[in-house]
């Protein structure tokens, strides 16, 4: 017997057992068949997970599960996936989204017929923690357009990526919630190709617990270094990631930082997942320190309208 021609890649931790449910069926249920499914458990304590996982494995002989001894976090975890991985082409995915039946259908053939793209994401569509659908993920599908892109924000989904297997790619483990955008970093800076597809082919769930952690503004910083690194990579040929410490972000107090980007990122991502109260704090924390005229008054006026109209508004202003 050969090699599949995917290996689906998905690391899984707290999620309910329902989502992750969701998830696997997901992947079970794909019209394209060929792949074998590397599920690892991050989380060896919670014994429901690991039972829960043994059954799947038991049902689907295509599922291949790696069990953690302790918790190392989701890079790290991603890692020992792709080193486990046999397949042609590499898909992610995340224990909590649902991808959709032709996914894997229409990337196969897309990489296929497309030699000089190394890597392709597809367009999703956002749902709450209820699995209601809210906005859409409308992705770039031009190369060189998601190229310039980049080098400002990430522009791609990472639970719908399906990529080329090769050896030397793997995920960063100090850059903490931006390993996909670092990997694509890297990837253009070695001249490979990255695009999406239109079809919107992933339901991606927006989750209010992991903006409670106050991520969201240490994820714009690890995004300004992951930059960094990239323009040290075209001017130097190498950067400075070896001598990178990551505390200097992971260790920034939330609650008590002035840091203007931090403040920003903490008042977008409250007011996305429609934490309103949390919105106004971190608005108020940003105008105490940068004054009261700027374009997040918008949103702090806007957080005390309800649910109802600023779902019409972000089909406008904040769209």
């Amino acid at each position: 017997m050969g090699y599949p021609k995917i290996s689906v890649v998905m690391s899984t931790y707290n999620e309910p057992l329902k989502w992750i449910a969701e998830s696997i069926e997901s992947i079970l249920n794909q019209t394209f068949k060929d792949f074998e499914f590397i599920i690892i458990n991050d989380n060896p304590k919670r014994e429901e997970l690991g039972k829960f996982l043994e059954n799947y494995q038991k049902k689907d002989k295509r599922i291949i599960l790696i069990k953690n001894t302790k918790n190392i976090g989701l890079t790290k975890s991603l890692n020992k996936g792709l080193k486990k991985a046999k397949g042609k082409y590499i898909a992610r995915m995340d224990a909590d989204d649902i991808s959709l039946p032709k996914r894997f259908e229409k990337q196969f053939e897309f990489l296929e017929n497309n030699k000089n793209i190394f890597l392709i994401g597809t367009g999703a569509i956002n749902i709450d923690e209820n699995g209601n659908e809210s906005t859409k993920f409308n992705p770039l599908c031009s190369s060189e357009k998601i190229k310039q892109k980049l080098l400002k924000k990430n522009c791609l989904y990472h639970p719908t990526i399906m990529f080329r297997n090769e050896p030397g790619v793997d995920y960063r483990e100090k850059m903490y919630y931006i390993e996909d955008y670092d990997l694509y970093l890297r990837l253009i800076t070695k001249g490979k190709s990255v695009s999406n597809i239109f079809y919107k082919l992933l339901y991606y769930r927006l989750r209010e617990n992991s903006i409670c952690k106050g991520n969201a503004g240490k994820q714009k910083l690890m995004q300004e270094k992951a930059k960094e690194f990239y323009h040290q990579r075209i001017k130097y040929g190498k950067d400075e990631y070896e001598s990178f410490d990551p505390n200097e972000i992971l260790n920034i107090d939330i609650e008590k930082t002035t840091n203007k980007i931090v403040l920003k990122q903490e008042i977008f991502a409250s007011f996305k997942l429609n934490n309103f109260k949390r919105t106004r704090k971190f608005c108020k924390k940003y105008f105490k320190s940068y004054g009261i005229f700027n374009k997040l008054l918008i949103y702090y006026f806007a957080s005390s309208l309800g649910k109802r109209n600023i779902n019409l508004l972000r089909k406008t202003i904040f769209n």
